[in-house]
């Protein structure tokens, strides 16, 4: 793999790749205006400006399914209405020049709620395909019926991905309680700044803990715009070679987010 020595300016940076894998994020909030991600196109085209030089070539939309803490259906991201933002978004990247593959999903909470428009069609799966999901736990709890949730989407031919449950503060308590939801097959995944630093010391020691334990099977960056949380993997990549070797890392961002965005089981 070579060293891009390309100097690509984004805003008034000058940024500089590192090496470049040719990477996919399966969790972004990038479509504009629709919940708290890019506020705005102008931001949404620099968040995939940045993370085109970083090394990502595909980004599934993962829109919050209800845009407010609250829940409201009549104001939710169902699937009709994100895939009309990313037509939109699809068409400004082809006329910016932006190499960056959209694919359509949504951030998905677990809620009795979001379960009944799912069971409607009205929620996007990744890729629309119907074989993996999203799945965001309650910010401050674990619902009891949790085990039971993802033993019922499997049987429905719907792998859950726990997002980001080393900023839980549950599991942050407990890491070991993600081994049942990973004996009942769900997928987890780790935000990329929780490596890095971004969501303070406690998070990336935990976060290293359960890559080491073996719990984590991808690496998203959960990007929200281009300074807080921006569309950045190869920082996290390099942490993440460390902590389990290259090829492994790698995996985490190309091998196995392939495989789910094209539908496929992992092995």
């Amino acid at each position: 793999m070579r060293l891009s020595r390309q100097h690509h300016s984004i805003g008034n940076q000058t940024m500089v790749p590192q090496i470049c894998i040719p990477m996919i994020d399966v969790h972004a909030h990038i479509l504009p205006g629709i919940d708290d991600g890019a506020r705005d196109l102008e931001e949404a085209l620099e968040m995939a400006r940045l993370a085109v030089v970083d090394g990502i070539r595909v980004m599934v939309a993962t829109p919050h399914l209800f845009k407010h803490k609250s829940v409201d259906l009549a104001a939710s991201n169902e699937k009709r209405v994100i895939l009309d933002h990313l037509d939109i978004f699809r068409e400004r990247l082809a006329a910016e020049g932006i190499a960056l593959e959209i694919l359509p999903g949504c951030d998905v909470p677990l809620s009795v709620e979001a379960l009944s428009l799912l069971a409607e069609d009205r929620v996007l799966t990744i890729n629309d395909g119907k074989r993996y999901l999203l799945l965001e736990l309650p910010h401050f709890s674990l619902p009891p019926s949790l085990e039971e949730i993802c033993f019922s989407l499997q049987s429905r031919g719907i792998t859950p991905i726990i997002t980001h449950p080393e900023r839980h503060p549950i599991i942050q308590e407990r890491p070991d309680r993600l081994e049942r939801l990973i004996d009942l097959g769900c997928l987890i995944q780790l935000t990329a700044d929780s490596l890095t630093g971004g969501f303070g010391r406690q998070v990336v020691r935990i976060s290293r803990q359960m890559v080491k334990k073996g719990y984590i099977h991808l690496l998203a960056s959960d990007a929200h715009n281009t300074q807080g949380r921006p569309p950045i993997l190869s920082k996290a990549v390099k942490e993440l070679t460390r902590l389990v070797g290259s090829e492994q890392a790698r995996a985490m961002v190309t091998r196995i987010p392939e495989k789910i965005i094209k539908r496929e089981p992992i092995l």
